[in-house]
C-alpha cells in the first residue's frame, strides 16, 4: 500500500477503492500454472484481492495491518476469501502454500531490521512454480530517509530475487502523484519472479 499518514488511511481507501487490478498483477497471472492459493500482501482497498477471487483461485488471503476495507471484505465469498489484519512481520507465512503472492507497493513498508527475514519467509511460502510479483523502492526514492521503510539499490534488489526465475524486472524513476494526489519522486523496481 502506498504510504499515508494514519489520519489519511480513510482518504487512501476512498481514493483507491474500485480501481482496476494493478497491471503488473494482471501480467503475472499469464505466467501461472495453478490457481490454488493466492496471497495479497498490503491489500488496501481489496481491488487486487477481489480480482483474484473472480479469476478462479480456490482461496485468496488478503493481508493488511490497517483494516480499511472491512465492508468490502464482508461482500467477498467467505469460502474463497480470508481477510487478515496483520503486519507482514507478524504474519505466519506457511511453507510451500501459495501459487501466487501479490505485493503491490507493499514490501517497502517492512521494517529494515526484519526485511531480509520476512522476504525469505515470503519466498519460502511459495509453492514450486509459484509466481511472486511486487516492487522494491530504490535508493533514490523521495521517501528514502524514512527509517521505518526499506529501500534498496538495484544490486540488492537483484540479490533478493537471486535463485528465482526472473520473468520481468524493470526499473522506474520519475515524478508522479501518489494515490493521495501528492507529487513524489519515485524510484521503483517492479518484478515478476517464479520459484523453481
Amino acid at each position: 500500500m502506498e504510504r499515508a499518514k494514519p489520519a489519511t488511511w480513510k482518504d487512501y481507501f476512498e481514493r483507491t477503492k474500485g480501481r482496476p487490478p494493478r497491471k503488473l498483477l494482471v501480467t503475472a497471472l499469464g505466467f501461472l500454472k495453478n490457481r490454488g492459493q493466492a496471497l495479497d500482501l498490503g491489500s488496501g482497498a481489496l481491488n487486487d484481492s477481489a480480482y483474484l477471487v473472480t479469476e478462479g483461485f480456490k482461496h485468496v488471503t488478503a493481508v493488511d495491518k490497517i483494516p480499511v476495507a472491512k465492508e468490502i471484505a464482508e461482500m467477498l465469498p467467505k469460502d474463497v476469501f480470508n481477510y487478515v489484519i496483520s503486519s507482514f512481520e507478524n504474519f505466519n507465512f506457511t511453507k510451500d502454500t501459495y501459487d501466487l503472492i501479490n505485493a503491490q507497493y507493499a514490501l517497502p513498508f517492512i521494517s529494515p531490521k526484519r526485511f531480509s527475514e520476512v522476504f525469505a519467509a515470503i519466498i519460502d511460502s511459495l509453492k514450486t512454480d509459484g509466481i511472486f510479483t511486487g516492487q522494491f523502492f530504490g535508493d533514490r526514492d523521495e521517501w528514502k530517509n524514512d527509517t521505518a521503510m526499506t529501500f534498496v539499490t538495484r544490486a540488492l534488489a537483484e540479490e533478493y530475487i537471486k535463485g528465482l526465475t526472473v520473468l520481468s524486472f524493470t526499473e522506474e524513476e520519475r515524478d508522479k502523484e501518489t494515490a493521495l494526489g501528492e507529487m513524489k519522486h519515485w524510484h521503483v523496481f517492479h518484478f515478476i519472479v517464479c520459484k523453481k
